[in-house]
């Protein structure tokens, strides 16, 4: 009688075992860098999107207003008459907007005192309740874009030249017109200078004062 055949199992070595281990390891650390990345691409794209959203509503908000620029001055708190449209030190961009909106139908005027300027890296719109103003007329600030280094502005007047201040030097405030067009420069800190050039309402002539 023949002796039967003994068939041996044979097993992983402790050498193959932490090759294993190893291949195991390095494709997981790539698996999990690229997972990573991919996440990290992800939230940058969301935050990117997110950025220019904001950038894109404050200058169509400020297009608006300007597009509605009224050709009417005001009277400042100390009774000293301001024109229709102004840059100074006080505001960056002072104007008249007309159109305001009225939706509970209050017995009101449709015109509204506006302005825009830079304040700790903010870009505020402002709002006065009333045109000719008080000693302390009411006030409405609203940061609407944030990380903003500078707001430059360029004036397009009626001989066809540019000038940065408005009105130009030698025209009394309650002669001043608004300027044709006027060229709005945001310098933002991370994406350089947004430029916006705005054409103003043809009738430029100032109103009563």
């Amino acid at each position: 009688m023949k002796p039967q055949a003994v068939t041996c199992s044979r097993g992983f070595t402790l050498i193959e075992l932490m090759v294993s281990l190893g291949i195991f390891a390095v494709v997981s650390v790539i698996a999990y860098s690229g997972l990573m990345l991919l996440i990290d691409n992800r939230i940058l794209v969301e935050r990117n999107a997110d950025r220019l959203d904001q950038i894109q509503r404050a200058i169509s908000m400020l297009d608006r207003d300007l597009q509605q620029a009224a050709p009417r001055g005001i009277r400042d708190p100390f009774g000293e008459r301001r024109a229709a449209l102004l840059s100074d030190d006080l505001a960056a961009l002072e104007w008249t907007r007309a159109g305001r909106p009225n939706p509970m139908g209050a017995t009101r005027s449709e015109l509204q005192r506006l302005g825009y300027r830079v304040e700790d890296g903010n870009l505020v719109r402002m709002q006065w309740r009333v045109l000719d103003q008080s000693q302390e007329p009411p006030l409405r600030e609203e940061a609407i874009l944030q990380r903003v280094e500078e707001l430059r502005l360029r004036f397009l007047g009626e001989n066809g030249e540019w000038t940065e201040v408005w009105p130009p030097a030698g025209i009394p405030p309650e002669f001043a017109p608004l300027p044709r067009a006027l060229e709005v420069i945001l310098v933002l800190e991370d994406l350089g200078e947004i430029r916006r050039l705005v054409e103003l309402l043809p009738d430029s002539q100032t109103g009563p004062q």
